[in-house]
């Protein structure tokens, strides 16, 4: 089997191609950005999608039985910051994938990573949300993400050679994910204040109410890769672990790992008008095909908690 993973050098695509490597008998190539990096156990390309001409000269030499499409724009705030380059990263290239194979004719399954946030803030009555529900998409981020999905599944009904499947993740975590996102945040932030010796010390924090349905990121691309031998070609399917969890019940466990006292101060700066209030995810269609999670929340929290204390700080 020859696999292909864009956004290879990313959090996510870093674990899934570790994952990938211990299928025997498979070829793999990575594509990212960046230009070529040394010693990795796998092919590596530097490729745009955004640039048709990037994606011939490699899919050329090397055309994959599955591609698993995790390249993108995925920060929501940098996305509302410029919404017209998140359309073409996230939209563009996929659209560019596609017409590649359609011009080609080659067969191919395309895993597309979505994001949950297309569902929108979430009422209630529609938890755990289940894949039928209707997407009403609050950020230019879910905007991309809902309109790269329609063009997969228009291809897929339209071009018999091209096959695909939407994954939906839900928050996921582990370690060496961007600092910006919550929980390496706050887990530097409470280190920072116990490094000080200060005692009782203040982290900025932006609103700690809304709930999230958080998954180790090992759980969500072994979920990947069971969807590209197991889903269903025009499918969509809920990553999610089913349990909700509160931004606040997060903060509670990393200043419990810290053993320290701590202050929350609001920083407007971090409040979203917009966000999702809660999360909770319906994974039933996932966990027939055979998949179920494998580490809880708080022990993910805990492995990031404690990889950036043992790297970063000496305490």
């Amino acid at each position: 089997m020859k696999y292909l993973v864009t956004g290879a050098e990313g959090f996510v695509g870093s674990y899934l191609i570790q994952e990938l490597l211990k299928k025997s008998g498979s070829e793999l190539l990575g594509l990212g950005l960046h230009p070529k990096i040394k010693d990795l156990p796998f092919s590596y390309q530097a490729c745009d999608l955004r640039d048709p001409s990037s994606i011939h000269s490699i899919l050329s030499e090397y055309t994959p039985d599955i591609i698993f499409h995790l390249a993108g724009q995925t920060f929501v705030p940098r996305a509302i910051e410029d919404p017209n380059e998140t359309l073409t990263i996230n939209v563009g290239g996929t659209l560019n994938l596609l017409e590649w194979f359609r011009k080609s004719g080659k067969n191919v399954k395309i895993i597309y990573v979505s994001s949950s946030d297309v569902y929108g803030n979430l009422r209630p009555e529609h938890l755990p949300v289940s894949e039928s529900l209707v997407p009403e998409p609050l950020n230019p981020y879910a905007s991309s993400k809902i309109s790269a999905e329609t063009y997969c599944l228009q291809y897929a009904r339209s071009a018999k050679n091209i096959e695909a499947l939407i994954a939906r993740p839900f928050n996921h975590i582990g370690v060496g994910q961007n600092p910006n996102f919550v929980v390496p945040n706050f887990c530097k932030q409470v280190l920072d204040t116990v490094s000080k010796n200060s005692g009782a010390s203040e982290i900025l924090v932006g609103d700690l109410t809304p709930t999230r349905d958080f998954l180790h990121v090992t759980d969500v691309v072994n979920a990947y890769i069971l969807l590209s031998e197991s889903g269903k070609n025009k499918e969509i399917y809920n990553i999610c672990s089913g349990t909700e969890t509160s931004i606040a019940q997060v903060l509670e466990w990393i200043i419990e790992f810290a053993n320290s006292k701590v202050v929350t101060k609001t920083d407007p700066g971090r409040l979203r008008p917009m966000d999702m209030r809660r999360s909770l995810g319906d994974n039933s269609k996932l966990k027939s095909l055979g998949w179920e999670p494998k580490i809880s929340v708080k022990e993910a929290v805990k492995e990031i908690f404690q990889h950036i204390q043992k790297t970063e700080y000496s305490i």
